[in-house]
C-alpha cells in the first residue's frame, strides 16, 4: 500500500520515494545473486592459498549486506555505494579476464543502475566513467599491459569463465527488468493516487460552488432554486448548440456562479421592489464585472468565468458589459442567457405572474438574432417542443 503522504508529495519527492524503496531492491536481490559468485570466487582462493582475494570479496560483500540492512541511510549514499562495488567488481574482472571477460557487462549495467538509484547527475558520470574504464583497458591489453594482471588466455576462455559471465550478464538483466517493472508500478499508483485526489477535490469544490449557489438564492428570495434549474436546462441544451463535452464541466460550474457577483451589489437596489432608477439599473449592471474580478484570479474557475462575464450580452451588439457581438460571445454565455432570461419568464416575480411556455417561447423566438443566437434559440425551442410532447405522451 502506497504511503499516505506520498498523495500529497511532488514529482521530487515521488522520485526519491520511489529511489529509497528501488535501492533497497536492487541491495536485497544483490544480497541473493552474488552470493554464488562470492562462494564461487572464495571457496578456491582459499583452497589455493589466496587469501587476499578472499578478503576482498567478503568486505565487498558485507558491505552489500550492511547497506541493505541500513534502511535509514539517504538513498544516494546507499546506491553511490553499491556503484562504487559495481566498479569494483568491473575493474577486478577485467583485470583478471580481460575485456572479453564479465567485468564490461558491470561497466555497461553500472549507469543504468546509477541512472535509476541516485539520479540523472549520477547516470551521465558513471557513464563517462565506464566509458574511461573500458577505454583504460581496451589500451592496456593492446599495448603494455603486464601478463601478471591475466590469467593465461586458455583460463580466460575456459567454460567456467564463459559460464559465470554468462550467469552475471542474465542476473544483471534480470535485476534491471525487475526495476524497470516496479518502477512502472510505482508510477502507475502514483498517478492512480494523484487522480483519485485530484476528483475528491473537485468534487469538494463543485459542492462548495453549489453552496455559494444557495447563498445567493437565499440573498435574493425571488429567485429561490432559479440557479439549479437554469444549470440543468442549460447543460440538457449544450451539446443539441454544438458545446462540446469538454465545456459541460464549465457550463456547469458558470451557471451556478452566474450571478455571484450580485454580491457586491447593495441590497437596497437587489431586493428594491419596484422598478430601478437609471442610476441604480446601472450600478446594477456592474455586477458582471464583479464577477470577473472576483473569479479571474482562480485558476479553477477560469473557464467557467465566461457566463458570469457575458451572460449579458446580447447577439446584436447591445448588451454589457463590453457590448460583445455574435459569435463574439463566448457560447456557453450564448446559451446560458436565453436559458435564464426563459427561466425568469415562466417563474413568477413580486411585479408579475409566471408566464406561459408557449408566450415565454413566443418572446424567445421573436428575440432571436437581437438578443439571443439564432441556433441555439432553434435548437433550444425544439427541446422545450420534444420534452412537452414527451410529458403528454406520459
Amino acid at each position: 500500500m502506497m504511503d499516505s503522504r506520498l498523495r500529497y508529495s511532488g514529482v521530487g519527492d515521488v522520485l526519491k520515494e520511489w529511489r529509497t524503496r528501488a535501492v533497497t531492491i536492487v541491495l536485497y536481490i544483490a544480497v541473493v545473486v552474488v552470493l554464488p559468485a562470492y562462494l564461487a570466487s572464495v571457496i578456491p582462493s582459499i583452497n589455493m592459498g589466496r587469501w587476499q582475494p578472499a578478503i576482498v570479496m567478503t568486505a565487498v560483500y558485507t558491505v552489500i549486506i550492511v547497506i541493505a540492512i541500513l534502511k535509514r541511510l539517504d538513498y544516494r549514499v546507499r546506491g553511490g555505494v553499491f556503484v562504487a562495488v559495481g566498479y569494483l567488481m568491473a575493474i577486478e574482472n577485467l583485470t583478471i579476464s580481460g575485456l572479453e571477460g564479465s567485468g564490461r557487462i558491470y561497466l555497461m549495467a553500472v549507469p543504468i543502475l546509477a541512472l535509476i538509484l541516485v539520479g540523472t547527475r549520477a547516470g551521465w558520470i558513471t557513464t563517462v566513467l565506464s566509458v574511461l574504464i573500458y577505454g583504460a583497458f581496451s589500451l592496456l591489453a593492446n599495448g603494455w599491459i603486464p601478463e601478471t594482471w591475466m590469467l593465461p588466455l586458455a583460463d580466460r576462455t575456459a567454460p567456467f569463465f564463459w559460464i559465470t559471465g554468462g550467469v552475471t550478464l542474465v542476473m544483471i538483466l534480470v535485476l534491471i527488468v525487475v526495476l524497470l517493472i516496479r518502477m512502472n508500478g510505482f508510477l502507475l499508483n502514483s498517478l492512480k493516487a494523484e487522480r483519485r485526489l485530484s476528483a475528491e477535490l473537485e468534487k469538494a469544490y463543485d459542492k462548495t460552488l453549489e453552496g455559494w449557489a444557495t447563498a445567493l438564492e437565499l440573498r435574493d428570495i425571488e429567485t429561490a432554486g432559479h440557479c439549479h434549474r437554469v444549470c440543468e436546462i442549460a447543460k440538457r441544451l449544450a451539446g443539441k448548440a454544438g458545446l462540446e463535452n469538454g465545456g459541460m464541466v464549465d457550463l456547469h460550474r458558470g451557471s451556478l456562479l452566474h450571478d455571484i457577483g450580485k454580491m457586491g451589489i447593495p441590497d437596497s437596489i437587489l431586493l428594491k421592489p419596484g422598478k430601478l432608477t437609471s442610476e441604480e439599473y446601472r450600478l446594477m449592471q456592474e455586477h458582471t464585472t464583479y464577477a470577473y474580478d472576483l473569479l479571474a484570479h482562480i485558476p479553477y474557475l477560469l473557464k467557467a468565468l465566461d457566463i458570469p462575464y457575458c451572460h449579458h450580452e446580447k447577439w446584436d451588439g447591445t448588451g454589457y458589459p463590453r457590448g460583445l457581438k455574435g459569435t463574439g460571445i463566448p457560447l456557453s454565455a450564448r446559451i446560458f442567457s436565453m436559458v435564464d432570461v426563459y427561466d425568469a419568464l415562466i417563474s413568477d416575480r413580486p411585479y408579475r405572474a409566471a408566464w406561459p411556455v408557449e408566450k415565454a417561447l413566443a418572446y424567445i423566438k421573436d428575440k432571436a438574432g437581437v438578443e439571443f443566437d439564432p441556433v441555439v434559440v432553434k435548437e433550444f425551442v425544439r427541446l422545450v417542443e420534444e420534452e412537452m410532447d414527451s410529458l403528454e405522451e406520459s
